[in-house]
């Protein structure tokens, strides 16, 4: 049976596959989830019923459901008798959040890298040309590009371990993932510096194409700790 990839607010199924419908509240979750983590809610900010219901235009019931499911996840947290509030960024999550996923991405791209075939080759190098068009202009034109940036290293990291065997690890890889782009996406529009790391995608995707695991997966936990030390720099810069 086909692996399927993740996207940011669950799977991107392959032509053979058909794609699961969404509910209401499902819909309702995907664009708050996605709101959240593109910083369109402040970290920290309240999150009024009534407002959400009127920007998706649903009622009270998906809102709350959408709300509960992003508070499992670190998304939001909600507040005794009070309503929900945006997770708030803060360095020693940050800190926590990095040490999880710089071990979990290692091991979903050494399982996928086992399992690896034509179409995952094919999907990674499509995924790094995309990409590397737009690692070159982001330190120039970061505040318009974030959006289009993010889908494109989202859609290459998901293709590294796409045909990783575990669909838990995957789902984990996810949620994480997610929560690290709400800090970097924070980051990138508002450092003066941002860091160029189309080398680094670069050297992972040809150490991943030549099967090289252990090399693989070094280069994947640098690149998470890199990126996280940028991050790091802007919100002590930002506190």
């Amino acid at each position: 049976m086909e692996k399927s990839l993740y996207a940011l607010n669950g799977p991107i199924v392959r032509a053979n596959q058909s794609a699961p419908k969404l509910t209401l509240a499902d819909q309702t979750y995907d664009r708050l989830r996605r709101d959240i983590v593109d910083g369109h809610f402040a970290p920290g900010s309240r999150l009024h019923l009534a407002t959400l219901c009127r920007r998706y235009s649903v009622g009270m019931s998906p809102v709350r459901e959408a709300l509960s499911r992003l508070s499992s996840e670190g998304f939001s947290v909600a507040l005794s008798q009070r309503g929900f509030r945006v997770s708030p960024l803060n360095l020693e999550d940050l800190k926590d959040l990095t040490l999880a996923r710089e071990r979990l991405e290692a091991e979903a791209l050494r399982l996928a890298i086992g399992n690896a075939d034509e179409v995952w080759q094919q999907q990674i190098v499509a995924s790094f040309d995309r990409l590397s068009r737009l690692d070159r202009a982001l330190a120039e034109r970061a505040a318009k590009i974030i959006d289009q940036w993010e889908v494109a290293n989202g859609e290459f990291h998901r293709a590294l371990v796409s045909t990783c065997s575990s669909q838990w690890l995957l789902r984990m890889r996810e949620l994480l993932y997610g929560q690290s782009q709400r800090y970097r996406r924070f980051a990138v529009v508002r450092s003066a510096n941002i860091r160029r790391a189309h080398e680094e995608h670069q050297a992972i995707m040809e150490a991943a194409l030549e099967r090289n695991a252990e090399r693989a997966c070094d280069l994947i936990r640098a690149h998470v700790l890199a990126t996280s030390q940028t991050i790091i720099e802007a919100l002590s810069a930002n506190a």
